[in-house]
Formats: structure tokens, C-alpha cells, sequence
């Protein structure tokens, strides 16, 4: 009984490895069988097997034999069926010979594995044969001179490094002439464009997002946020205003405001910002949350409420506002017409009185 079994066995898997062998095939078929010495033909190989197999393709060298040289190998295509249960695999090989006679090319063979079978599995080809003839030679026909070498024609590729050089040469020239004319004219060679710089206002307010942005006191840094908050505030005024507020105390740039016509719901925005800041800075005050963006938006609006101002802090008239986009591209000039504080006012004063 066991015996039989084990037959049995035995032919249900001969039996599914002939099936299996039925289901791939490989082929290998070449243009032509016959070519002269030097002349190219290709190879074509083939392989099919079910979809789900696992394909080893050959690898090939410069030659597949030694008289059988390859040229030029074509990457290896993959051609499903229309059930997609089948899948096509091909290549082309372009061979030469440069010796003649009949060369037969050995089978090709292609290994595979099913799936669930750590077994691979192998397939050939049926070999082809290869005839190599000579160029035919007339021994007995007239002896003719050899052919002169003929002219190929003058190319645009030929061309081009001459068409360059000649390029180059004068655009070398036209530099030398160009920067000698610079050079005896004293001009600079390179003329950097200047950046139009942008009015105070539109600076404070970029600078200002910027400083929202950047989540200072949200992540703990109390104090350098009122600190950058005063100073984008102070640049404002100084480039704005003409004053040198940072110079100036909280207090003396409130009276320097003052002077202005700014009005008083801006001023008084303006004083919160600078008391709150101080508050921070000098007293280790801890605002609120809300605290630190009103004082923000503050500084936001007052730069909003005076930007309107013309220099030095007072109303446009016609003549400052026709040369107002003119004045704000000039640095500005603190020794002209600066706004002074009151201290520094009760100082000169206090200096007359004593001189006289």
C-alpha cells in the first residue's frame, strides 16, 4: 500500500512539472541566418511564463561565443496577455562576426520560480545557426585602380569652433576697447543700482509684523519683545519725526510728541506702548497676555494715525507734500531742524541766562 502511494506521488508531480513546462516557453530567432563578414543582424529572445512566476534573465557579455560578437543590447520588455494571467519577456541583441564560417549559437536559458516553491526551475532555447560568408572576389576579372577617397561635404558642425573663436575674439575686443574708454573717462566700471528706500511708515509697519510674527513673549521672552516693540518705535520717530529718540526717556519723547500735530487718542496709544515696555524692562512687570498684543496694536496704530505727517511732525501743506517722497529718500539730517526735548530746551536756556 505504501509503495503504491509513494507511486503515486511520484507521478502527480511529474505530472504538475509537466504542466508547469507547459505554461513556459523560450524561443530564440535571429533576422537573418546568413550575413557577410562585419555586417550586423539581431537576435531576438523570448520567454513566457504565467504572470505570478518569478523570472531570472540571463545576463550577457560582450560576446556569445568567441567568433559572435554583441553590438548593442535592448533592455528587456515586459508584454502581458489580455487575461493578464501570461507575461511575455523579450530582448534584442544586435550581434556581428568578423570570421567567416557557420557558428552555431548554444540555447539561452532562462530560470524561473513558482510561487510558494523556493525551487528555480529552467527552460532553454532551441541553438540557431549562424553562417558568416565572405565578400565575394572575381579573380579572374580586370584589375581596376583604387577609388580616390571621397569629399564629404563641409558641415555647420565643422564650422562652429571657427564661427566661436571668431565670436569670441570680438567680443574680447569690444571689452578691452570698452573698459579702456571707462578707465581715460575716470568712470566706475560697474555702476550699482540704488534701492529706493521706503517711506518710515511702511518700514515700522513690515517691522512690525515681523515682531508678531515671531511669537516672543509667547515663547518666554518677555522683555526682548517690548524691547524690539520700543525700538521699531523709536526708528520710526527718529526717521519720521527728525528726532533723536533714541536718546530720548519714555517721558521726554511723550513731550517731544507733543509738539506735533499729532493727535491725542495717537499720543496716548503711543504712552501705553512706552509705559508698558518700561514697566517690563525696568520693573520685571509680568503683563497679561492681552496685555502684549494691545500694546503691539497700539504701536500699529499710532504709525497708521501719523503717517499722514508731514516732516517734523506737522500737517502736509502743498509745498512739504510735493517734496515729501523726495525728503524721505534723504537720511535723515539731525543737526537741521531736529525736535529737541523740553530738558534739553530748560539746558539752552539755563546756558544763555548764565552766559549773560
Amino acid at each position: 500500500m505504501k509503495v503504491l502511494l509513494k507511486i503515486a506521488t511520484i507521478w502527480i508531480l511529474l505530472f504538475w512539472h509537466l504542466v508547469s513546462m507547459a505554461q513556459t516557453e523560450a524561443t530564440m530567432k535571429l533576422d537573418t541566418n546568413t550575413i557577410l563578414v562585419g555586417d550586423q543582424t539581431e537576435l531576438e529572445l523570448r520567454f513566457s511564463c504565467p504572470s505570478n512566476f518569478e523570472v531570472n534573465w540571463p545576463v550577457f557579455a560582450d560576446t556569445l561565443i568567441r567568433e559572435i560578437e554583441i553590438i548593442k543590447k535592448t533592455a528587456k520588455e515586459t508584454v502581458p496577455s489580455e487575461d493578464k494571467t501570461q507575461t511575455l519577456y523579450l530582448q534584442r541583441l544586435t550581434i556581428t562576426s568578423f570570421d567567416s564560417g557557420y557558428y552555431a549559437i548554444p540555447p539561452i536559458s532562462f530560470q524561473y520560480r513558482k510561487p510558494g516553491d523556493s525551487s528555480w526551475y529552467r527552460t532553454e532555447t532551441e541553438p540557431v545557426l549562424l553562417g558568416v560568408n565572405t565578400v565575394p572576389v572575381n579573380l579572374q576579372g580586370e584589375i581596376k585602380d583604387i577609388k580616390p577617397p571621397e569629399h564629404a561635404p563641409f558641415t555647420f558642425r565643422e564650422a562652429l569652433p571657427y564661427i566661436l573663436i571668431l565670436l569670441g575674439a570680438g567680443l574680447v575686443t569690444f571689452l578691452v576697447i570698452w573698459y579702456l574708454r571707462k578707465r581715460k573717462k575716470a568712470e566706475p566700471i560697474f555702476r550699482m543700482a540704488s534701492k529706493p528706500q521706503l517711506p518710515p511708515h511702511q518700514i515700522a509697519l513690515d517691522a512690525l509684523q515681523t515682531l508678531r510674527l515671531k511669537k516672543l513673549w509667547q515663547n518666554g521672552n518677555i522683555k526682548e519683545y517690548h524691547t524690539e516693540l520700543t525700538d521699531i518705535i523709536r526708528d520710526y520717530l527718529q526717521s519720521k519725526f527728525r528726532m533723536q529718540a533714541h536718546e530720548y526717556t519714555s517721558e521726554e519723547i511723550m513731550e517731544a510728541v507733543q509738539q506735533t500735530a499729532v493727535n491725542a487718542q495717537a499720543q496716548e496709544k503711543l504712552r501705553q506702548t512706552l509705559s508698558l515696555a518700561d514697566m517690563v524692562k525696568f520693573a520685571k512687570m509680568q503683563p497679561l497676555p492681552l496685555e502684549h498684543d494691545t500694546s503691539l496694536n497700539n504701536a500699529v496704530d499710532f504709525v497708521k494715525e501719523t503717517m499722514h505727517l508731514g516732516m517734523n511732525g506737522h500737517a502736509k501743506t502743498e509745498d512739504n507734500a510735493m517734496h515729501q517722497g523726495d525728503m524721505e529718500k534723504k537720511e535723515p539730517d539731525y543737526e537741521q531742524a531736529e525736535i529737541t526735548s523740553p530738558i534739553e530746551k530748560d539746558t539752552e536756556a539755563g546756558k544763555e541766562v548764565k552766559d549773560v
